[in-house]
């Protein structure tokens, strides 16, 4: 039980580690305060109305639904094709063979 709070100490000690390493760097420090400024405003906004929480959650929701749908006619597309494909191919396997012993037969007499 103690190695596994030592575990969890360590993992929480290196995040910390590396999050302030990492703040080292003015570009990061930058995009930090930039991030934070702008997730700080978008809360004050839902806040202040929260029916635009809603309505943004929404607006997601029927993204991932669209694309969804987008994906799943994709698929079903390439399945179709496969499915021709798996059709077809012994089709021309079949002509193939039969144009090879038409003309190899010719070739051998001449």
């Amino acid at each position: 039980m103690t190695s596994g709070n030592k575990l969890v100490r360590g993992m929480f000690v290196g995040a910390l580690v590396g999050a302030v390493v990492s703040l080292l760097d003015k570009q990061t420090r930058d995009d930090v305060i930039e991030t934070s400024k702008s997730i700080s405003s978008k809360l004050k906004g839902f806040v202040e109305d929260p029916t635009a929480l809603t309505t943004e959650v929404r607006e997601k929701i029927d993204t991932v639904k669209d694309t969804i749908h987008e994906v799943s006619e994709d698929i079903a597309f390439i399945n179709e094709k496969v499915k021709e494909l798996k059709e077809t191919t012994p089709q021309v396997v079949s002509l193939l063979q039969e144009t090879k012993e038409r003309f190899i037969p010719k070739r051998e007499e001449s």
